[in-house]
């Protein structure tokens, strides 16, 4: 199964990079055949095709994201993760009203890997 199509999520990876790869220790990669980030080696999101997974939420911010996106437990296949938030953006100009919550996730990836 594809999580991520290139070409429908192509303006949405710009944006992201365009938001994230200057910060610190960021690093991409692909898992899960998506588009991947990590800092300092723990991952903090993953795009899929109409969103971003984050990988590293507290709860708080969990509540604030669920308040503003349509928001769901990360499916890999028949597998659910739950301790990862994905967060569906139907249009990538919304994507700047996640970016606190992205980068909560980040600074949450970056304490883990220290």
């Amino acid at each position: 199964m594809n999580y991520f199509d290139k070409e429908a999520g192509a303006a949405m990876k710009t944006a992201f990079e365009d938001a994230v790869l200057d910060w610190p220790a960021v690093t991409a990669t692909t898992m899960f055949g998506c588009p991947s980030y990590q800092a300092d080696g723990t991952l903090f999101a993953v795009l899929v095709t109409d969103g971003v997974a984050l990988t590293r939420l507290d709860n708080d911010h969990r509540e604030q994201v669920a308040q503003t996106f349509d928001t769901g437990p990360f499916q890999a296949g028949e597998r659910t993760v739950t301790k990862w938030v994905q967060v569906t953006i139907d249009d990538v100009d919304t994507l700047d009203t996640l970016v606190p919550h992205i980068k909560a996730s980040y600074e949450s990836a970056l304490e883990e890997s220290n």
